[in-house]
Formats: structure tokens, C-alpha cells, sequence
């Protein structure tokens, strides 16, 4: 039976809102179900007969039933803190199989955690843990599980730390290590887009694994200049290792204070190569979808647009 319903739980946060537009440029006629907390954030939704929103407590089981009946499938857009994304996405989760959903996809869209040890990456303790549940004896609903390696806009972030756009100093690039670590990733709207075919397709279960590219610091600085027709200065940091005694200094000193070592932690276990996504990937799958490369993500972007465009991903919409 092909997928007529949807169900996005957070449906007004960022990568929610573009999941929904590709969803309808899939399949005008499909139902989509929504669920946010707030109605009034859901302002820039068309007003389509096919999409209901409603408000609702993400920690509210009678609530979650009800949003999640009659759904093919549920997709979590929850973006927050850790019970948001452990007890939160639990409870979906058992709204789901309380009402006969049959795939959940979770809030993932992220590197490779299963390679990391509880602990070593708090926040991805949550997506962990959430796997786990999924795959608990007798669950009937199946977990779908996106790995995406880390967002361009991200890595192109002013809060990444990786790139400076310049004021006096000139173009700047920051590395840890030899500049030759790997990063791999995808950008907002092409995961976006796999997304809605995962949505779509019923055989799409367990994990799966996109990315647009794969690029060295050294290999991102070259494509730069090749684009933009100035050369980053490339800036080393320190070793591998130093940005992990110093990320876990920082994390030790102010553990609530996420902010101030959450990128050195993501940057750490990039760069160790500890959470590379699996080689083989399901790309092949949705060849309709054709991921962008760094290099045609940057050809796409004003240089003084990249460092803001991590805030601006879906606000066009």
C-alpha cells in the first residue's frame, strides 16, 4: 500500500518545514499531520486542505495518539534538549505503536553515532538511546534512522569555528590536525529532499546513509579559491588530540554551558575519524535526487551570505 498519510511531529522547526514542501512536491495529494507546541509559528504554512496542525504537548500521550492516528509514517522534527529527544521521541514512539504506525523516523540526520561510546558525545546520547528503544524485543514499529554526516551550513557557521569570511585579516580557514581529515556532509535542502523519499518509500527501514560530499579543509580552501577567487589563510589550531583535551577541559569546567564545546565536540570525533558514515550509501536509491558538492553549494552563496546561512536554512519557505 503506498504512503498517503504523514505525520511531522515539530513541524514548524527547520528541516521540518523543508521535509514538508519536498513532501508536496512528491505528492500533491498527500495528507500530511502536524504537531507543534505553538500554532502561531506555523503562520508560514499554505493553507492546503491536505495539511491539519495541531497543538499539542510533546510530553502528552493522549495527544500524540491522536496526532499520530491514521499516520504511515511519523517523522520527528523535535530539536531541543535532551528529554526532549529521549523522552519526547520515547513517547512518540509508543503513541506510534499504540496506533498502528508502521515506520518512525527519528531525529537523527547526523554522523555515524553508533560508533561512539555513551559519553564521549552527550548529545548524541540521546539519538543512542532512541535507536536502542526502537529495537527493544516485540517493538512492531520500525526505526528509520538518517545519517547525513554534518550540514554544509553548519560547517560554514560562524558558531563552527571553521570558517572567519575576513574583517582586516582576510578569508580565513581553522584546522585541527593536518588539514587532510575528512569532512562529509549534506546540505539542509537535499536532506530534506531524501527525506521525503525515505518518507515515501515503505521499504525504507533501519538506517540510511546520504552524503553530497566528502572534503578535506585543505580540498574545502581550494575549491574556496576556485570559486570565489581568493585563497583562505589556513590557519592550524593544534593536533587532534589537543582539541579533544581541550574540548573535554571546557566540558568538565561548564557541562551546561553546551555552547562553549559543543563544536570542539563534534570536531573531535569528525577528525578522529571515529564517525564516518558507512562507505556504502542508499544515494543510488533516489537517483531524482541530485545532492549538491561543496563546490556547487559554494557556487551557489555570496561569501558574506555563508556564515549566516546555518540560521537561514529553511526561514525562505
Amino acid at each position: 500500500m503506498p504512503v498517503t498519510t504523514v505525520g511531522i511531529a515539530g513541524i514548524t522547526g527547520r528541516l521540518a518545514r523543508l521535509i514538508t514542501h519536498h513532501l508536496l512536491a512528491l505528492s500533491p495529494t498527500l495528507t500530511i499531520k502536524g504537531y507543534c507546541r505553538d500554532l502561531s509559528t506555523a503562520t508560514s504554512y499554505p493553507t492546503l486542505k491536505n495539511i491539519t496542525i495541531t497543538q499539542g504537548d510533546p510530553y502528552d500521550p493522549t495527544a500524540l495518539r491522536h496526532f499520530v492516528s491514521g499516520c504511515d509514517v511519523v517523522i520527528c522534527g523535535f530539536f531541543g534538549d535532551p528529554r526532549l529527544m529521549t523522552e519526547g521521541q520515547k513517547l512518540l514512539i509508543e503513541a506510534c505503536e499504540a496506533e498502528g504506525v508502521k515506520r518512525y523516523v527519528a531525529g537523527d540526520w547526523t554522523l555515524n553515532y553508533d560508533k561512539l561510546q555513551y559519553g564521549e558525545h552527550p548529545q548524541k546520547d540521546c539519538q543512542k538511546r532512541v535507536k536502542e528503544f526502537l529495537q527493544e524485543d516485540g517493538r512492531k514499529v520500525k526505526g528509520v534512522h538518517m545519517l547525513i554526516g554534518i550540514f554544509y551550513e553548519t560547517l560554514w557557521s560562524d558558531y563552527f569555528g571553521v570558517f572567519r569570511p575576513g574583517e582586516g585579516e582576510g578569508v580565513v580557514m581553522r584546522y585541527w590536525g593536518t588539514g587532510e581529515e575528512v569532512w562529509e556532509g549534506l546540505s539542509y535542502d537535499d536532506a530534506a529532499r531524501y527525506s521525503a523519499n525515505v518518507a515515501l518509500d515503505e521499504e525504507a527501514v533501519g538506517v540510511v546513509t546520504f552524503l553530497g560530499d566528502r572534503k578535506s579543509t585543505k580540498q574545502l580552501a581550494a575549491e574556496f579559491e576556485e570559486v570565489y577567487g581568493v585563497a583562505p589563510r589556513l590557519d592550524c589550531l593544534g593536533t587532534v588530540e589537543e582539541l579533544q583535551t581541550k574540548m573535554e577541559t571546557t566540558r568538565e569546567k561548564e557541562p551546561q554551558n553546551i555552547f562553549a564545546w559543543l563544536a570542539d565536540n563534534y570536531q573531535t570525533y569528525i577528525m578522529n575519524g571515529q564517525t564516518y558514515v558507512p562507505t556504502k550509501l542508499d544515494n543510488g536509491r533516489y537517483p531524482d535526487v541530485k545532492p549538491l558538492t561543496f563546490k556547487e553549494f559554494l557556487q551557489n552563496h555570496k561569501v558574506e551570505e555563508l556564515n549566516g546561512l546555518y540560521a537561514k536554512a529553511a526561514a525562505d519557505l
